[in-house]
């Protein structure tokens, strides 16, 4: 009919960009190889950041049935050093019992581009730094809000 929009066709645009920029964050990830990307930042809270190869791998690995959440999530994995410098600080929460044991927590920070993403660090135990774990859409981060600290994580 005219005027209707084929979301077929947007979604199946989505996901072909969700893969081209998976590719090209990987690319970049290759450079992170044996030469960690570390840098430190003090938006909300102080943190020495470090991102691997397999910290981006991880990222653009985790997918959702949402292409173009996929696609921005991609997009950003290729330049998490400015999706942090430029995000809101939403907070922290302790890890579950029996899970990701080397961290001490999670902490959470936002930003809306194309879609409402939240990026997710832990804060490795060993070493203090934090590594990019995952980027969570809205309604994902809504059913752990209850259990994210606003304030500022212990030291």
């Amino acid at each position: 009919m005219d005027g209707e929009i084929d979301l077929t066709k947007w979604s199946r645009d989505y996901y072909e960009e969700s893969k081209r920029l998976r590719r090209e964050a990987l690319e970049i990830a290759d450079t992170y190889k044996g030469n960690p990307l570390r840098f430190t930042l003090s938006n909300g809270i102080l943190m020495d950041v470090e991102i691997t190869k397999s910290d981006i791998k991880t990222i653009v690995g985790k997918n959702t049935n949402d292409n173009l959440f996929n696609a921005v999530k991609n997009a950003w994995a290729r330049n998490l050093e400015s999706y942090l410098k430029w995000a809101l600080y939403e907070g922290w929460r302790k890890t579950t019992d029996g899970k990701h044991p080397e961290s001490a927590y999670f902490a959470y920070y936002s930003r809306r581009l194309g879609a409402k993403t939240y990026l997710c660090l832990r804060r490795m135990k060993s070493s203090g730094v934090y590594k990019p774990y995952a980027f969570i859409d809205q309604q994902t981060f809504d059913n752990e809000k209850d259990s994210v600290i606003k304030e500022k994580p212990p030291l």
